[in-house]
Parts: structure tokens; sequence; C-alpha cells
């Protein structure tokens, strides 16, 4: 009896604590230290990888060669060719670490740099000769069609000045030389327009690198590779609220943007894009800060995913639509113009008459696709997209992708524009992703190994303590039935003498056991 209380206590005691614990001791532990993991307190592992990532980002560049440079000129719809990926391994560092611990964030500037990356580049060298719109001319007529139309003939004999009165907007150059190398800007020029324009360019250019006295080189990235950044960031460390972590506070000193014309635009919503709060389900959205862009921008839950065996959310996001939707009016060029679906101006940010969109101009109005040859949007190559794990926000797989074009359109005062199509035209995308090597997605998978262990110890635990219990209540019941006393009660019917005559009826062969007290004198036998 002893020991079946005692199984049926040690049961009762297995199935509760695998419950309690497998249920929601092990989940409360594992949250508890998943939130202690993602903050950003100085000297933790995950400190480290957010300030000094150790993997590169695949860096994709597209560029669209024109193909009809000459059609073009007389009016004829741009005929384009992709060429691409150049492909770039870009390490991005943050510095000059400054906490303050009282309102838990962490102050850093940004290096970003690039390497050419040769086998990745499908064969491609950057040594290709293109022929591409020479963007500081497209920009400084763009962006002065903008703000001085009547500025536009002292435009036209500066670019004859500083760039040796070119024959067309579009030159031949070198992939590389239009990505990193950058073609040659000559502000050694004295007269009137050239210098007007070159003093301009010294101030308000941020992309042009000295080449010698009064000489620039002006690329697309040249100007930012290997550089810090001169605008910090200031964002939440986690440390006092986990849904906190990379939460922008400030950037370049200021709690807002002030180039819109309402708050909601203006404000940093989300993170800074490299760290996102842990333990988020599908209802909730993914929100980033780009500093590139000027503005935030939501990804959105799709459908459950599998990276590298690992159970992910898929999530993919778009530049939204400044025409419909009331919360993005702010966004317009100004409040009568508009721009459709997923296309996005961005002069207000960059300075240039740059409009952003997705590449191909997937998902935008199909007008601007009819606008140029050469185009073939599609979803799998060109959508923004990502893969997280929910419990860590760890993004296994990520593309963050973006298209910059300039409308183009006949201006009679500028003689190499003057006949020109109106048309927006692509000028390059570039993909910024990331795939986790195995190392770290192996990381992540110690999570996920340390719950299947525990959700089998939980399982076990509950139904071997539930068989212990029911053993030990069918032992208890057989126990107790066993105890009783089978006896039988036998009546005698009676002393006459027809007693002893049944006596003797009974059959031989019935083996009777007596307990003999006397010898019986067989006299009585007779009687």
């Amino acid at each position: 009896m002893v020991n079946i209380k005692k199984l049926g206590i040690g049961g009762g005691c297995m199935f509760v604590f695998g419950i309690l614990f497998g249920w929601w001791g092990f989940p409360a532990i594992l949250r508890s230290q998943i939130k202690k993991a993602i903050a950003l307190k100085p000297g933790s592992e995950i400190r480290e990888m957010w300030s000094n990532f150790p993997l590169p980002l695949d860096f994709k560049v597209y560029l669209f060669n024109v193909t009809n440079p000459d059609e073009i000129k007389e009016g004829k719809k741009p005929k384009l060719q992709e060429v691409g990926p150049f492909f770039y391994d870009e390490y991005k560092v943050k510095l000059d670490l400054v906490d303050r611990e009282e309102e838990d964030s962490v102050e850093y500037s940004l290096k970003s740099t690039w390497f050419f990356n040769p086998k990745k580049s499908n064969g491609l060298t950057g040594e290709e000769e293109m022929v591409y719109p020479h963007l500081m001319i497209l920009g400084m007529v763009g962006a002065t069609l903008i703000e001085k139309p009547a500025a536009v003939g002292i435009v036209g004999k500066a670019v004859d000045s500083i760039f040796h009165k070119p024959d067309s907007i579009f030159v031949r150059a070198k992939a590389k030389d239009i990505l990193f190398d950058g073609l040659p800007v000559d502000c050694t020029v004295t007269d009137f327009a050239g210098s007007a324009v070159c003093n301009l360019l010294k101030t308000e250019a941020k992309d042009l690198v000295p080449d010698g006295e009064n000489r620039y080189k002006f690329s697309i990235f040249g100007g930012k590779n290997g550089t810090i950044a001169p605008q910090r960031m200031k964002v939440l460390r986690g440390v006092k609220n986990y849904k906190d972590v990379g939460r922008v506070l400030e950037y370049d000193g200021k709690p807002a943007l002030d180039i819109w014309p309402e708050d909601h635009c203006n404000a940093f919503n989300g993170t800074d894009s490299t760290i996102f709060p842990p333990l988020f389900g599908p209802d909730d959205d993914i929100v980033s800060f780009g500093y590139e862009i000027c503005r935030s921008l939501s990804a959105h839950y799709k459908h459950h995913s599998k990276i590298k065996g690992v159970n992910t959310l898929h999530y993919t996001a778009d530049l939204g639509d400044m025409s419909t939707n009331p919360m993005e009016k702010c966004f317009c060029p100004t409040p009568d113009t508009c721009l459709p679906k997923n296309l996005y101006d961005m002069t207000k940010c960059l300075g240039v008459p740059i409009i952003g969109s997705l590449p191909h101009f997937y998902d935008s109005d199909g007008k601007y696709l009819q606008m140029v040859d050469g185009l073939h949007p599609n979803q799998e190559e060109h959508e923004i997209d990502m893969d997280f794990e929910p419990m860590t926000a760890t993004p296994l797989l990520a593309h963050k992708r973006l298209q910059f074009n300039m409308f183009i359109q006949p201006v009679p005062k500028f003689k190499l524009m003057k006949n020109f199509p109106e048309a927006l035209l692509p000028l390059f995308w570039v993909e910024e992703g990331i795939l986790l090597d195995d190392e770290f997605v192996n990381k992540v998978k110690v999570v996920f190994k340390a719950m299947a262990v525990v959700g089998f110890l939980k399982w076990l635990m509950v139904l071997g303590g539930l068989g212990m219990s029911v053993a030990a209540g069918v032992l208890h019941y057989k126990s107790r039935d066993s105890g009783k006393l089978d006896i039988t009660k036998v009546t005698p019917k009676g002393s006459s003498k027809e007693d002893g005559k049944a006596d003797k009826s009974w059959p031989p062969s019935m083996n009777i056991s007596t307990i003999q007290a006397a010898s019986v004198p067989s006299s009585l036998d007779r009687n």
C-alpha cells in the first residue's frame, strides 16, 4: 500500500510539473532570456553584431543602357537594356557609439564600404561601356526647371563650359566610372555661367570627389564609399523595454524631419532597419526609418514561409500610394500633384529631381511602363520582401529594392533636350539583401532545439505522470478486493440419526480433513 501511494503521488507530481514547466515555466523563461539578449547593452553579443556585423550585405546594382540615344534626341521612345548585376560586398559599421543611460539610448555614426565581387557579377567586370544619361547634367536641368525655369539658358551655357560642349546628354562611359570611379567635372572655368554653377555645385553637391585643383569626379556611389556619414543616428537600446530596441529617437540631431508639410510624415517611425523587437506575430507590422529616402516604411505579413529549415513569416513592403491614401498626401510634390502608386518624389530628400519606384515600375501605373521599352516587371525579382523568424526577430532572408528615375521632357531653351519625349526614364536600381549563412542560422536553431527537447520532455512527463497515476489507481483497487476473506457458512440440518446416515452417503472420493481431538468409540457407529 505504501508503494502504491508513492507511485500515485509521484505520477501526480510529474503530471503537474510537466504542465506547469512545459506550458508556462519554460516559455516564460525563454521569453525572458530573449528580451534580455536583444538589448543593446555595452559588451553584449548582440551589441557587437549590431554595431559591426561580420557578414557583408549583398549589394547589387543594375544599370539601364540606352540603345537609341539619337532617336531620343528626335523625340522617340527610349529603348533600354538592363545590365547587371554588378555585385558588391557591402559592409556597414556603426562608429563612435555614445550611450545615454538615463534615456536608455545609444548614438552612432554610420560608415558604408563597398567592395566589387567579380565572382558573383555573372561575368561583368565594370569595364563594360555604357550609353548613359549624364546624371549631373540631367539633374541640373531638372532642378532648374522646378525651381527657376527662367534660368535654364544660363544652365545651358554652364554645361557647355564645364563639360566642354557635349553634343548629347548621353555619354559613353564605363560602368565602373558611372558607379564609383566618377566622370570628370571641370570647375577651372572662368566664365560667369560656369563659375556660378560650379560654386553652387561645390556647396550643394554631396557626391563630388576632388580630383585636383578645381577638378572633381562625379559618380553614383563613389562619394559615399568608405566615408562616415555626417548625420548621426540615436536609437533606444531596449534595456528598459525590449519593444523599444532600435527605435529611432533622433537623426542628424533632430527629433523629426522638417522637409514634409505634416508632422506624421516627418516622424521617425520604427527602428533603424538593422534590428527589430522580438516576439512578434502576423498581426504586427515591421516598421523602419530609411534615412536614405527620408521616410519610414511598413512591411506587412503575407504568409508563413521556411528558410533553411527555420519557420519564418514572409513580409512585403512598397512605397505606398500618395494619390489615394490621405496619410501619404504629405509626400506629394505639391498638394495638387500626387504621383500614383509606388512612385515617390525624392526631390526634397536628395536635392535632385529623383523619382523612386520599385524596379521596372513593378506594381505601378502602367502608363509609365509604356513610356519606355525594355522593362519586364515581375514579383519575384522586383518586390521588397523579407523573411523573419518572429521569436528572435532575425531576418534570415531580405531584399530591399529601389529604382531611381528622372522625368525627361522637351526643353526648348536647352538644345540637348530640345526635342526630347516625355517619359519617366529609369536610370538604375539597387538591391540590398542578405541570406544568413549556416553559422548564424544554426544559432537561431539552438532556440528551437531547446524548445523541441522541452516539448518532448513535457509530453513525457505529462503522459508518464498520467500513466503512473492510472497504474496506482488500478493497483489500489485490486489490492482492496484481494484483502477480503472468502468464507462459506455451513449450517447443520439437524442432530437426528439421519445425520449419521447422511454422513455415510458422502462420496468416498471426497477428501475431508478433520481435526481429531479424541478417539471416537466404534460402538457409536453401531447405534
